[in-house]
């Protein structure tokens, strides 16, 4: 993940699922601020794509018990655990069998997401057409390296 800068400054941050059920929080920086457009985070979260925040996993600290779907990517075969809240369904996290130390927060289940910034766009081939590149961002057309 070296070619995806990550975020100065983000402190301490909170966040939970629409009912409150689980929550969350972290008191590091995160690795990366990456937007996905691969199609299972846009059938999961459904949008055009997904904000992810990359944290690592020791830092991050969860209450209550989020439920846990397994999918496999379509193209490259890749396990992921979707963790949402069993009871109002909200995307909370996901877990990268190829990346074990890091979790995705989803950011939009973020209390405060203000001052993040994306670096990078991964699954760019599959990125809706009425989305404009920003050359503020890297752009993978599958994961980033």
């Amino acid at each position: 993940m070296s070619n995806i800068d990550s975020v100065p400054g983000a402190g301490a941050r909170t966040g939970r699922c629409l009912c409150g059920a689980v929550s969350y929080r972290f008191d590091v920086e995160p690795e990366a601020i990456v937007l996905c457009h691969c199609g299972h985070c846009q059938r999961h979260s459904g949008a055009a794509f997904t904000v992810n925040v990359l944290v690592a996993r020791e830092a991050l600290e969860i209450k209550g018990a989020p439920r846990s779907h397994q999918t496999v990517g379509i193209e490259n075969g890749n396990l992921r655990d979707r963790l949402f809240c069993g009871e109002c369904g909200t995307p909370i996290l996901t877990v990268l069998h190829e990346r074990p130390d890091l979790m995705i927060v989803k950011a939009g289940t973020l209390d405060d997401p203000s001052g993040l910034k994306p670096s990078a766009e991964v699954w760019w081939r599959r990125a809706q057409d009425w989305i404009e590149p920003s050359p503020d961002r890297a752009r993978f057309d599958g994961d980033a390296p």
